[in-house]
């Protein structure tokens, strides 16, 4: 064989390897929750949400399949403990990886997988093609905006600007994908922008185990601002109440779901493009009507 052809063909390899190794396909339900198929310790079939605040994976306590190739433990923790498990998603194989009992997940789901699923790789969250890709380097980031993305305790920050007036507030905002809403607040910002005096859009009566009552309310934000874009008159939501403490601010998967995410964890950055998504509804004004 030709030894141009040859170094052609190697040059096609090595280009296909930077560009991307593995994808992923996923589906989003009606929350905008992400489900992936998978496959536990080759034995188990389980529809799985994407959590992209955790790390390693979760079954949910009402779940239809038993799971019987997952031995949890409950020594260490009460809830239930597995330390030694293999996850396969696509053509992705994930060893070792721990499995929690009885956690909530998604609706069409019995269970929860995190970042892990993406093994330390630089990952994209594709909504138009409705599919995960992973690269061994950041791939061509030259139609996306650039956002700071901070690791703490094993969860993604990003920062975003709130106004109910004419001042912009900057905070940091939780990737919680397993939240439907565009956004939550903690209570201190909660207070700062005054959204108890904005216009409410829904409001529900909760009770903690102590019997406090606690409000979870919906109101209309004039103006939230990701990166480069801005939204307005935006679905926020924010507990009122001393019975419980919202601790972080989220960023839910009404506004993830409206991008398109490349996730360098190890540069320190995010990028994200606007996708066929990106005026959708918002989950709690579709909820309402």
């Amino acid at each position: 064989m030709n030894r141009y052809f040859l170094i052609f063909l190697l040059c096609i390899s090595v280009v296909g390897f930077a560009n991307g190794q593995d994808t992923i396909p996923f589906k989003l339900n009606d929350h905008y929750n992400i489900l992936v198929k998978a496959l536990i310790n080759e034995k188990d079939s389980a529809d799985l949400m994407f959590q992209i605040s955790m790390q390693e994976a979760s079954l949910a306590p009402n779940r239809e399949r038993k799971m019987s190739s997952v031995k949890f433990d409950t020594t260490e923790f009460p809830e239930g403990l597995s330390k030694v498990n293999r996850i396969q998603v696509a053509g992705v194989t994930v060893d070792s990886i721990w499995i929690w009992d009885n956690e909530l997940t998604g609706y069409g789901a019995e269970g929860k997988i995190g970042l892990k699923m993406f093994q330390n790789k630089v990952f994209k969250m594709d909504f138009d093609a409705s599919k995960f890709v992973l690269y061994e380097g950041l791939p061509d980031i030259s139609a996306y905006s650039k956002l700071p993305l901070k690791l703490n305790r094993g969860q993604l920050f990003v920062e975003a600007s709130s106004s109910s007036g004419e001042k912009m507030q900057t905070d940091e905002f939780l990737l919680q994908s397993g939240f439907s809403g565009a956004v939550l607040y903690k209570q201190k910002i909660s207070e700062d922008l005054k959204l108890e005096e904005l216009p409410v859009i829904e409001k529900k009566i909760m009770k903690n185990s102590s019997g406090q009552e606690v409000h979870n309310m919906v109101s209309v934000l004039p103006n939230f601002q990701l990166g480069a874009f801005q939204f307005n008159e935006v679905p926020v939501n924010f507990f009122l109440g001393d019975g419980f403490q919202q601790r972080s601010n989220y960023l839910g998967a009404d506004m993830i779901h409206r991008f398109n995410w490349i996730i360098d964890i190890k540069g320190g950055f995010a990028y994200i493009q606007k996708n066929k998504n990106f005026d959708d509804p918002y989950y709690f004004r579709k909820k309402a009507n």
